[in-house]
């Protein structure tokens, strides 16, 4: 009989005490059996984060003194023991068969990297609004990891599973895309057997609950996303566009016009909401334009100024994405 593969939880983290608990149990209670560690890789937090990880026995912390996201993921691969590395966040919560579904589709597939959707959950203090935006085609765009689908082969994954041999061969993960790391990864490992979404791979995401996190959060997403094009431009795709030609539309002379069909895509999609609620309504008629505008934004100075040397270089309260969750 083949025995299963072994397999690595990797978890980058900073100042993640209000949801890492929640993450940990999640990964204590799946369902595979050959989970041989978590890695906690940690970058100094300054709250009791590394304490709540410390809690639980089958938790190994690592310590990030680069202090952003990449690098801790790469001080996790150096430590890793697994054939297989499963990707996870200090926010998120995985479903039980999670890393049982990753297993599978990677050995089914032989896929590079295989992943599922962002499934957005609303915090305690946080705004369905918010939450609806990330997960809608027209918020967060129509790419199968923040809206779903069918199975299939894609550009990129949320977090994502992958073999730690692969990993290691490509140079893990690029540390001068600011927060862009796990797309520009995937175009990499990708090359060496493609990438494959799996809806069944199922976790949820806790967003920001306050509109300027999530302002400066697609800001960075979007001049991360544009050092990540000026890398690979092969990689741009048509709906990375949209956002971009929103910005330059509203400042050209056809700007009236571009902000009538804007607006009138908004108030649609906020009719379509008011089922859920009028706060989810217009939650999301506020968030989706602060989305679009800063994403839009950031790619086009990304793509002007490039990655800006240090500037790309997210320090790891940034980087990380632990401000303004709660």
């Amino acid at each position: 009989m083949t025995c299963s593969p072994s397999v690595t939880v990797v978890i980058p983290t900073f100042n993640e005490e209000v949801h890492l608990r929640d993450t940990l149990e999640s990964v204590r209670d799946q369902s595979y059996g050959r989970i041989v560690e978590v890695l906690v890789a940690d970058g100094r937090s300054t709250d009791s984060t590394r304490d709540i990880a410390r809690e639980f026995d089958f938790v190994r912390v690592i310590d990030n003194p680069r202090r952003i996201q990449a690098a801790g993921l790469n001080e996790a691969l150096q430590a890793a023991q697994g054939e297989i590395v499963v990707r996870a966040d200090g926010h998120c919560v995985l479903d039980v068969d999670y890393v049982e579904v990753c297993v599978e589709a990677l050995e089914e597939t032989g896929a590079a990297i295989v992943g599922g959707a962002m499934r957005p959950a609303v915090s305690p203090a946080g705004h369905r609004g918010i939450a609806r935006a990330m997960a809608s085609p027209i918020g967060a765009g129509p790419a199968r990891f923040h809206v779903g689908g069918p199975s299939g082969w894609v550009d990129t994954v949320y977090l994502g599973a992958y073999r730690l041999a692969d990993a290691l061969a490509v140079g893990g993960y690029a540390e001068d895309v600011g927060v862009n790391e796990d797309a520009e990864f995937a175009i990499r490992l990708g090359a060496r057997g493609g990438v494959w979404f799996d809806p069944r791979i199922s976790s949820t995401y806790i967003p920001r609950a306050q509109l300027s996190g999530v302002v400066r959060q697609f800001y960075r997403y979007g001049r991360s996303r544009a050092a990540t094009v000026r890398r690979h431009p092969h990689s741009l795709k048509p709906r990375q566009v949209v956002a971009p030609l929103l910005v330059l539309g509203i400042v050209s002379p056809w700007r009236r016009q571009v902000i009538g069909v804007y607006g009138s895509l908004v108030v649609l999609s906020a009719a379509r909401r008011m089922s859920e609620g009028v706060d989810t309504a217009v939650g999301g008629a506020v968030v989706m334009p602060a989305m679009h505008f800063s994403w839009g934004l950031g790619f086009l100075i990304g793509l002007v100024a490039g990655a800006g040397g240090g500037a790309m270089r997210d320090r790891v309260g940034q980087n990380l994405e632990s401000e303004e969750r709660t």
